[in-house]
């Protein structure tokens, strides 16, 4: 294939954004015309799920296709290892022209810091903030770490920096990751028009919201319906502001006559509790943290709807066979046959787990996890090998029931626990995380992440201290 046949690659991605916040997904409250006329005209995967679903983990994988100790990156705010092959890496040997346009959060702390050059994962074209979430005001740094203060909503911003990014590179093959934010929280930082959108509307909580799951959880914190329906209005301006962005997209590729030739892909690093199960924000194994929206258009992407299985670590190596080309490493699996084969299969079980628990999810009440996430069923077990939730989700889509030492789901529970066993044994441990943090060279890193937010370290015989 000659360097102009071969297709550019637009990857773009939100941050916490739930697969059933779209219209195309079945939301009848918020506004996304956009998104609902890329699925309606592409592809449309219904199950696709974040293996590790909290934003730096699931970011080192997605730009990887690595499981989290391996590529390093194993928690919030520890830094991704500059030794391992990404998606740009393959592209760059291949002839394309790279670039990365908004959130990084794969640089460790302080958070806003420039990330220097041989930190950038073979990305040539630079319009970065590590980790920012004032969106109203934000700034980035270029390609020579020269800060650039941002008037207005970022993510608008950063849709301009990635549309004139295009318009340049029309005349070789290129490819673009573009991250945008929202819709994570601050959920009301995002321009008053779009707030006003949703100002007089009554918004269709999930049924789920602010119902305790498991005695593991502490609920002191948890929101009331009042509250989850507030912060919704806000959520959802942001993913009606995303929606006009992406439409800008879409449209100066139609411009500029590169539509047929580029593979775009909209996906989300995780979802959001939004007061589903009575948690915020992600890190959990329910269906509200791990499943994201995942839409394809390009060059060799049938149209419909996919039910089959598919992981975000799946994505890279997914995406670069689609494109010819091949991620050297992966944990995830080549599914490229997806994209275009109505008849292929996805995974028989997407791994989920949080391997340590960032500073957020230490205070909310919950430890390390790990579990799996079948076409069917959700299951999920503590650290130490104690089962803590086991859903059907075709029978309970909600997830209001738990399963989990249920005799009459016994047989069923010890099957996907054995799945989830062997999974942790091939790519992790099923360790306390300390052990799992001392056992892979990361206390250091742990510490200092730690430090720079005031929080307890871990001392050399793995005893915190304040």
């Amino acid at each position: 294939m000659s360097l102009r046949k071969q297709p550019n690659i637009l990857f773009v991605f939100s941050d916490q954004h739930r697969w059933c916040d779209l219209g195309c997904y079945g939301s009848a409250d918020v506004i996304s015309p956009n998104f609902d006329r890329f699925a309606h005209d592409g592809l449309q995967f219904n199950q696709c799920i974040s293996n590790a679903p909290v934003c730096v983990p699931a970011r080192g994988s997605l730009l990887t296709g690595l499981y989290p100790l391996k590529h390093g990156a194993i928690t919030n705010d520890l830094p991704i290892r500059t030794g391992v092959e990404s998606v740009a890496d393959v592209l760059n040997s291949a002839g394309y022209h790279t670039g990365y346009i908004g959130k990084w959060h794969l640089g460790g702390v302080p958070r806003n810091q420039a990330v220097r050059e041989g930190h950038r994962l073979g990305f040539k074209e630079w319009k970065v903030n590590n980790c920012d979430h004032s969106y109203m005001s934000s700034f980035y740094y270029d390609e020579q770490d020269v800060r650039h203060e941002i008037d207005g909503y970022d993510a608008e911003t950063y849709t301009s920096l990635a549309i004139d990014f295009m318009e340049r590179s029309s005349d070789a093959p290129w490819g673009l990751w573009l991250s945008w934010g929202p819709p994570h929280d601050p959920y009301f930082d995002v321009p008053q028009k779009y707030l006003d959108l949703y100002a007089d509307k009554q918004l269709s909580l999930r049924g789920n919201v602010s119902e305790k799951i498991t005695d593991r959880l502490d609920m002191d914190r948890y929101w009331d319906r009042e509250q989850a329906e507030k912060n919704l209005h806000g959520y959802y301006a942001h993913i009606t502001a995303l929606d006009d962005q992406f439409g800008r997209i879409v449209q100066a590729l139609e411009k500029t006559g590169q539509l047929k030739n580029t593979i775009i892909v909209y996906t989300s690093d995780h979802g959001d509790q939004l007061g589903s199960q009575g948690w915020t924000n992600k890190q959990l194994p329910f269906e509200e943290s791990v499943r994201v929206p995942l839409l394809m258009q390009g060059p060799g992407v049938r149209t419909g709807i996919c039910e089959e299985l598919i992981g975000l670590a799946d994505l890279p190596a997914s995406l670069l066979s689609h494109a010819e080309q091949k991620l050297p490493a992966s944990d995830g699996d080549d599914l490229s046959a997806l994209f275009s084969d109505s008849n292929s299969v996805g995974q028989d079980a997407c791994y989920i787990f949080d391997l340590v628990p960032c500073h957020q999810s230490i205070w909310r009440g919950t430890d390390a996890w790990r579990g799996v996430r079948t076409k069917t069923h959700t299951y999920a077990c503590h650290a130490d090998g104690a089962p803590w939730v086991l859903f059907d989700n075709i029978a309970d889509p909600e997830q209001k029931n738990n399963l989990a030492g249920s005799p009459d789901f016994q047989t069923l529970e010890n099957r996907l626990h054995q799945m989830t066993v062997e999974l942790s044994a091939k790519h992790d441990a099923l360790l306390p995380w300390p052990e799992l943090l001392a056992q892979n060279g990361l206390v250091a890193e742990w510490n200092k992440s730690q430090r720079h937010f005031g929080l307890p370290e871990l001392c050399d015989d793995k005893e915190s201290r304040p």
